[in-house]
C-alpha cells in the first residue's frame, strides 16, 4: 500500500508540475473529439425502440414487406364543426387530402385509404344476378344532392364503413395512411402539420394521431428542450456563484463540464451512433452529473487552499485525496449504464455505449479540476477556513449526531417503513404506458386531446393488433382461414367489449357479397362454410375488386393474409388483457390449418407487447446487475466487502423510494424512464463514496467511529450539500416550465 501511495504521489506531482502541458494536451484531444460532434445524426428510428430479438418483431418485419408494419399508422380526421360532412366542399376537402397524402414519398400508397380511395369499394347487385364492386367516392365526389344521399346510404348501410371511415353521426371522416419504417419522423411531422394548417378553417378542424405524429411532436420540442436546458445551466451558474462566491468555484466545474460534454458528443459523432432526441434529457442529466462531480472536487481544492495558501500544493493535495473516490464513483456510474446493454433493444444498447463512455470521461476530473483551479485567482483571506464552525457545518453535525445517537431508532423506523411501502408499491408499477394517449406529453396536449376525440367518434384507431396467416399458394381460399379470422374477431369483441373497436380484413367484403347473393338478407351477412362457394366469392373479389384493394389483406399468391383489430388504447393493463384474450382463443382453436398456420402478433399493439415483455425481463436483470456491480466495484476500490455493502445497501432504499414515486405518479417503466433511474442510482452512490472516503481519511486522527463520522460530515458534508443543490434545483424547475410531461416528471423524479 505505501508503495502504491508513493507512485500516486509521484504521478500527482508530475501532473501538477507540468499542468500547462497537461491542459494543452487535454484541450487538443477535446478539440479533435469535438470536431466529430458536427457529424451527429439525430433521428427517431422505429426499429431502434423495440426488442429486435422478440418473435413479434421478427414476424412483423417479415410480414411488413407485404402488408406494411401497422406500427407507423397515422390517422387523419376531418371534423365538421357543425352538421355533417356530406356537403360538396367538405367531401372535396377529404378527396384532396387523400390524393395529396398518396403522393408523399414517405407513405405506402396502397395503405393510404379513406372514403375517397379507389380501394374502398361497395358491392352492388345488378341485373341478371351480376355483382359489381364500385369505389365509394372515386374518382370524383358526387355531383348533386341525389349522389350525396346515395353516398350516405352506402356508408351507413355497410358495417365495414359506418364508424370506421365515417363517424356514426356523420360529423367526421378519417384518412388512414402507413408511413414507411425508415422515414424521418421529423419530416413526417412537417408534412402532417402542414396538412393540418392548410385544411383547417372556420368550418372544419383536422386531428391527427399515430406513432409518426407522436414522435413528431417530440421532434417539435427540440428548441423548447434547448431553452429549458439553457435555463437550467444559467441556474447552475447562479447557484455555483451563490455557493462559492469566487471564480474558482464557478469556472472550474463549468470548464470540466464543457470538456467532458465535448468529448462525449464527439464520441457519438465519430462512431456514427444515432443520437435520438429521446436521449436529450438523459444527456443533460449526465452533464449535470459531470458538474456535480466537479463541484465536489472544487470544494476540496478550496478547502486545501484555505490551509496551504499555495495553488500548487492545494492542487497536489486535492488530486491525491480525490483520485480514489473519484475513480470509484466514475467506475460505478459507467458500469451502471453499461448493464443497460443486456436489454435487447437497440436504443438501450446505444445508451449503454454512449453514456458509459460519457461517464468514463468524468475520470479526468480528478486531474483536470485541480489543475483548472490552480490557474484561477483565489483570495485566501476571503474564503472560509477549515474551522468547522459555519452554519451549514453546524446543521450537518446536528443531523449526524441525531442519526447516530438517540435518533437512530427514528432512522431505522423510517428505513423499515420505506422497505414495506416500497415493496408494496413495487408490485403496482406499470411496465409500459399506464395511461391512454402518450405519457410523454401532458394530458391536455393537443395530441392526447385528438386521441380522445377520435376514440369517441370512430371504431378505428392507431392502436391495432394483427393476426397473420401464412401457408401454401392459394391456401387463403381454405374456408378454415376465413372462418378462424371471423371467429377470432368475434371472440376478441366479446371478451374485450370496453376496448375493442372494429376489425379490417377481406372477410368484410366477402360477407357483403354472400349477403347480396342471398337477395340482401342480413341473415346471410356471413362467410359461406363451403370451400367451393368461398373460393368462388374470393375469386370474384380478386377479379373485380382489383389487386390494389385486396393487397391490404392478401398477397399476390394468396398464401399470406391478415386481419387487423383496432383497440381504444395501448395502456399496459390493456396490453396484458389483449394478449391473454388472443392466446386464450387459440386454446380452443387450432393454430394450424391443413395448408398453413396463424401467427401472433403484429401491429402497434404487437410491438408494445413485445417491448413491455422485454422491459419486464431486462428491468429485473439490470437492477440486480447495477447493485451487484456497485457492490463489487466499491468492495474492490476500498478493499472491503463491508464498504461494498455499506455503499450498495442504501441504494436499495433509494430505488424503492424512486419506484414508489413512479407507481404513485403513474409513470410507467419504459425505454425512456429506465435509463434515468440508472442516473439516479449513480448519483446516489457517488455521494456515499465521497463521504465514506472522507471517513477513511479522517479515521487516523479520530478516537473512534462516531468521531470519525462527525468529522467526515463536517468536511465532506458541506461539499455533498453544495453538490446536491447544484444538481437538484436546476433540474426540478423542469416540472414547472417544460411542455413535455416526460421531461418534467424526470426532473422531479431525479431531484427527489
Amino acid at each position: 500500500m505505501p508503495e502504491k501511495k508513493a507512485k500516486m504521489d509521484r504521478l500527482c506531482a508530475f501532473l501538477v508540475n507540468r499542468r500547462k502541458s497537461v491542459m494543452a494536451v487535454v484541450i487538443a484531444i477535446t478539440l479533435v473529439m469535438g470536431y466529430g460532434a458536427l457529424g451527429i445524426k439525430s433521428e427517431i428510428i422505429l426499429w431502434e425502440l423495440f426488442p429486435y430479438d422478440h418473435p413479434y418483431l421478427k414476424l412483423l418485419v417479415r410480414f411488413s414487406e407485404v402488408f406494411g408494419s401497422g406500427a407507423s399508422t397515422a390517422v387523419i380526421t376531418v371534423k365538421k364543426k357543425e352538421g355533417d360532412i356530406f356537403d360538396k366542399k367538405t367531401l372535396q376537402k377529404i378527396k384532396d387530402m387523400t390524393d395529396e397524402i398518396k403522393m408523399y414519398d414517405e407513405v405506402y400508397r396502397l395503405l393510404t385509404v379513406s372514403m375517397a380511395s379507389n380501394s374502398v369499394k361497395v358491392a352492388k347487385a345488378r341485373a341478371r344476378g351480376e355483382i359489381a364492386f364500385e369505389a365509394l367516392m372515386f374518382p370524383e365526389i358526387p355531383e348533386n344532392e341525389e349522389g350525396i344521399q346515395l353516398l350516405k346510404k352506402h356508408i351507413f348501410s355497410t358495417p365495414s364503413l359506418n364508424g370506421t371511415f365515417v363517424a356514426e353521426d356523420g360529423s367526421a371522416a378519417v384518412i388512414m395512411t402507413e408511413f414507411k419504417e425508415n422515414i424521418s419522423y421529423g419530416e413526417a411531422f412537417k408534412l402532417l402539420r402542414d396538412l393540418e394548417d392548410r385544411y383547417t378553417d372556420d368550418e372544419t378542424s383536422i386531428h391527427i394521431i399515430g406513432y409518426p405524429m407522436q414522435m413528431g411532436w417530440i421532434y417539435s420540442y427540440k428548441k423548447q428542450m434547448y431553452t429549458v436546458f439553457t435555463i437550467s445551466i444559467v441556474l447552475m451558474i447562479i447557484i455555483l456563484y451563490a455557493v462559492f462566491r469566487n471564480p474558482v468555484g464557478m469556472l472550474a466545474p463549468i470548464g470540466l463540464s464543457l470538456i467532458c460534454a465535448t468529448l462525449g458528443l464527439g464520441f457519438i459523432g465519430w462512431t456514427g451512433i444515432n443520437f435520438s432526441p429521446l436521449l436529450y434529457v438523459l444527456a443533460f442529466l449526465v452533464g449535470a452529473r459531470m458538474l456535480s462531480n466537479a463541484v465536489q472536487i472544487t470544494h476540496r481544492y478550496i478547502e486545501e487552499f484555505a490551509e496551504t495558501k499555495d495553488r500548487e500544493a492545494a492542487a497536489f493535495n486535492t488530486m491525491r485525496a480525490m483520485w480514489m473516490p473519484n475513480a470509484a464513483a466514475v467506475t460505478t456510474d459507467a458500469c451502471g449504464f453499461l448493464v443497460l446493454f443486456v436489454a435487447k433493444i437497440v436504443l438501450m444498447q446505444f445508451i449503454a455505449i454512449m453514456m458509459s463512455f460519457w461517464m468514463a470521461t468524468i475520470a479526468i476530473s480528478g486531474m483536470v479540476v485541480p489543475i483548472i483551479c490552480s490557474f484561477l485567482p483565489l483570495n485566501p483571506e476571503k474564503i472560509k477556513t477549515r474551522t468547522r464552525t459555519g452554519g451549514l457545518v453546524k446543521f450537518n453535525t446536528t443531523i449526524a449526531n441525531f442519526a447516530i445517537g438517540n435518533g437512530r431508532y427514528v432512522v431505522w423506523t423510517a428505513v423499515v417503513a420505506i422497505v414495506v411501502v416500497g415493496v408494496w408499491q413495487l408490485a403496482h408499477i406499470k411496465i409500459g404506458d399506464p395511461t391512454p394517449g402518450t405519457p410523454i406529453l401532458w394530458p391536455d396536449h393537443k395530441y392526447n386531446k385528438d386521441q380522445a376525440l377520435i376514440n369517441s367518434l370512430f371504431r378505428t384507431s392507431a392502436d391495432n393488433l394483427v393476426l397473420y396467416y401464412e401457408g401454401t399458394k392459394m391456401s387463403v381460399y381454405d374456408p378454415e382461414v376465413a372462418s378462424t379470422f371471423e371467429k377470432f374477431d368475434l371472440y376478441m369483441a366479446a371478451t374485450l367489449p370496453d376496448i375493442y373497436k372494429s376489425s379490417s380484413s377481406f372477410i368484410d367484403m366477402g360477407k357483403t357479397v354472400n349477403m347480396i347473393f342471398r337477395d340482401g338478407d342480413w341473415t346471410w351477412h356471413q362467410l359461406p362454410r363451403n370451400e367451393k362457394q368461398l373460393t368462388g366469392i374470393l375469386g370474384m373479389m380478386r377479379r373485380r375488386v382489383g389487386t390494389a384493394t385486396l393487397r391490404r389483406f392478401l398477397d399476390s399468391s394468396a398464401s399470406m393474409s391478415q386481419i387487423t383489430l383496432f383497440f381504444a388504447d395501448h395502456t399496459s393493463d390493456n396490453m396484458l388483457r389483449v394478449k391473454k384474450a388472443a392466446y386464450d382463443f387459440f386454446i380452443e382453436n387450432s393454430w394450424e390449418t391443413k395448408n398453413g398456420e396463424f401467427k401472433l402478433a403484429g401491429g402497434r399493439i404487437g410491438l408494445e407487447i413485445a417491448l413491455n415483455e422485454e422491459m419486464k425481463r431486462s428491468h429485473a436483470v439490470m437492477d440486480s446487475l447495477v447493485l451487484l456491480t456497485i457492490f463489487i466495484m466499491c468492495s474492490l476500490a476500498f478493499r472491503s466487502f463491508v464498504a461494498g455493502f455499506m455503499l450498495a445497501a442504501p441504494l436499495i432504499l433509494s430505488n424503492l423510494i424512486a419506484f414508489s414515486y413512479m407507481a404513485a405518479a403513474g409513470i410507467g417503466l419504459s425505454v425512456n424512464t429506465l435509463p434515468c433511474s440508472a442516473v439516479g442510482v449513480g448519483v446516489g452512490v457517488d455521494f456515499a463514496i465521497y463521504l465514506y472516503s472522507r471517513c477513511i481519511e479522517e479515521y487516523p486522527s479520530c478516537s473512534g467511529w462516531k468521531e470519525t463520522v462527525i468529522s467526515a460530515i463536517q468536511t465532506a458534508g458541506s461539499g455533498i450539500v453544495f453538490t446536491g443543490i447544484t444538481l437538484i434545483l436546476p433540474i426540478i424547475v423542469w416540472y414547472f416550465i417544460s411542455e413535455m410531461k416526460f421531461q418534467a416528471q424526470m426532473g422531479f423524479f431525479l431531484s427527489m
